[in-house]
């Protein structure tokens, strides 16, 4: 299957932010919210206003987008052989060039892996 080019340059900057997606996963979690809203006393509204209830709900939906991001990469390179999962996760995850990775794999075969994974992840995240 032959990605449109707009879910291929999606899915291949979510593939590659694999490790970033990790550290902020983990920051979100262990993030405390500590900013307060400072008030100058004047009414805001008709509803009472409650800012760091605000702050944990976009939190908590930041963190449940990128935890959807994981499971979707994780489960694309789940699937993969130990050959193949080295393969993406140096080319990939670690942004090595196609050229400069030395395992026993013919260019096609890298190529096909490739394709094969990205196909696999944008289907894991409802791209397509």
């Amino acid at each position: 299957m032959i990605l449109p080019a707009d879910v291929y340059y999606r899915v291949v900057n979510i593939a590659q932010s694999y490790y970033i997606l990790l550290d902020r996963l983990k920051e979100y979690k262990n993030s405390v919210l500590y900013e307060t809203h400072r008030s100058d006393g004047q009414p805001r509204g008709n509803r009472i206003s409650n800012p760091t209830a605000d702050k944990a709900e976009k939190k908590s939906a930041r963190q449940a987008e990128c935890e959807r991001k994981i499971k979707a990469i994780e489960r694309a390179w789940n699937v993969l052989g130990p050959r193949y999962k080295e393969f993406i996760r140096l080319h990939y995850f670690e942004h090595r060039k196609l050229e400069s990775i030395d395992l026993p794999m013919t260019p096609q075969e890298k190529k096909d892996v490739s394709t094969f994974f990205l196909t696999k992840l944008a289907m894991n995240l409802h791209e397509i």
